[in-house]
């Protein structure tokens, strides 16, 4: 559910006219706790649209229909009783997760490391696709790189960024954070449309069942699935780690490249 709900404020939130398809994430968003439950033609009744109408609007988001759609809605996002709650919120457990996946940064063998600075240098265009709740950081990481020489597509439109992934060549690079790998629900046609792009594609996740994926060329898992709470600051920290590699491989020559 959780990544519908980004999905359907993205939207909203990119939309320069409250035209029809404003309207139906709108009403989706009120609806939000019984679209698991909804018919298609429930959908279209509670939208005060054809059902024809959701289907092409499910699409738009990269959703396959309104089946996958409602689908991810019955994907609930973890629920914390009053005592878990209190314990994920305090300063030790905090640490406790930060430094677990710090941990996992330090581990991150040199050689890959090089190897992603090296595709970064090489590409021509780099587009940065923010999923989830991590759309900050990946703009955090654009603006790094660019202070290095290195301009970054990385657009608050996610729908448009997509779309724009069909005109990358085999010079380009896709840089993907997807930290618990909900790029690659089945209900979701993004994942086809990353696939079927060219150039090379790095993968930022938690999520240990992503490692046998063939999709991207390079996979940079900087944190366990369980410590997701603490992602943002896990990733800044990734970050540093990367932009200092390029930094020191790159940095005196990009803005001449």
């Amino acid at each position: 559910m959780e990544q519908l709900i980004y999905t359907l404020l993205a939207y909203i939130n990119n939309s320069l006219d409250k035209d029809i398809n404003y309207s139906i994430a709108k009403s989706l968003l009120e609806h939000i706790d019984k679209i698991e439950r909804f018919s298609l033609e429930t959908a279209a009744e509670a939208c005060n649209v054809a059902p024809s109408t959701i289907n092409r609007f499910c699409k738009r988001l990269g959703f396959r229909n309104f089946s996958h759609l409602r689908s991810s809605a019955a994907m609930q996002v973890g629920a914390y009783s009053g005592d878990e709650y209190e314990k994920l919120l305090s300063p030790d457990m905090l640490e406790k997760k930060l430094k677990e996946n710090i941990e996992m940064i330090a581990n991150i063998k040199t050689e890959q490391l090089e190897r992603v600075a090296s595709s970064i240098y090489e590409s021509k265009k780099i587009v940065i696709l923010g999923f989830e709740k991590n759309q900050i950081q990946a703009l955090e990481l654009q603006k790094r790189l660019l202070l290095l020489g290195k301009f970054c597509e990385c657009s608050t439109n996610l729908f448009k960024q997509v779309d724009a992934l069909s005109l990358l060549t085999e010079e380009d690079m896709i840089i993907t954070i997807s930290i618990q790998g909900n790029i690659l629900m089945e209900e979701l046609a993004i994942i086809d449309k990353i696939e079927m792009a060219k150039g090379k594609k790095l993968l930022i996740t938690f999520s240990d069942a992503l490692k046998q994926q063939e999709v991207f060329d390079e996979l940079l898992q900087c944190g366990k699935i369980e410590n997701s709470a603490v992602s943002a600051y896990t990733l800044l920290r990734l970050f540093d780690v990367l932009v200092y590699r390029y930094q020191e491989q790159y940095s005196s020559r990009n803005w001449s490249k």
